[in-house]
């Protein structure tokens, strides 16, 4: 369910990012009219999108590593990276949680400029990409702590 709403959300948003700056591009110059939410509409739904598609690296495996040391190291020390690895992902989302809340909160004093709404909506992408990390990360760690366990028993 999580991967669901976190993949058609990020599809939602970069459709609605794309059509948004396309009209403001089409409406600045055909029409010498720029909509003051055009930008701001577009800017939400890219932040939206980048922390969504945050998570989904995650989930994916597809988040940028430094696969070198792999090749060099030994087959315990590379599976003991692996579990470091998916620990500082677990850590960091709770670091996004932690302090996308206190950005959520300091956003209920703001709005966003164009298109009036709260900046709390906007900041509110970093504790759910923060959370949704965590999930991902413990599937990770759950999923590996599965094959270490059954190598020993094997």
């Amino acid at each position: 369910m999580l991967s669901f709403m976190l993949e058609h959300g990020g599809m939602f948003f970069l459709v609605l990012m794309t059509i948004l700056v396309n009209y403001t591009v089409v409406t600045r110059y055909f029409f010498s009219y720029t909509p003051e939410w055009g930008e701001s509409g577009a800017l939400f739904s890219m932040v939206w999108f980048g922390f969504l598609s945050l998570a989904l690296g995650v989930r994916d495996d597809q988040h940028i590593a430094i696969t070198i040391l792999d090749r060099f190291l030994s087959q315990k020390a590379a599976r003991r990276l692996a579990f470091f690895k998916i620990i500082a992902i677990f850590l960091f989302g709770i670091f996004m949680v932690k302090e996308g809340f206190v950005l959520v909160k300091i956003g209920l004093l703001n709005e966003v400029p164009g298109i009036y709404i709260s900046s709390a909506f906007l900041y509110g992408a970093v504790p759910a990409s923060g959370f949704a990390l965590c999930i991902y990360s413990l599937q990770q760690f759950c999923g590996l702590s599965r094959k270490e366990h059954s190598r020993d028993g094997a």
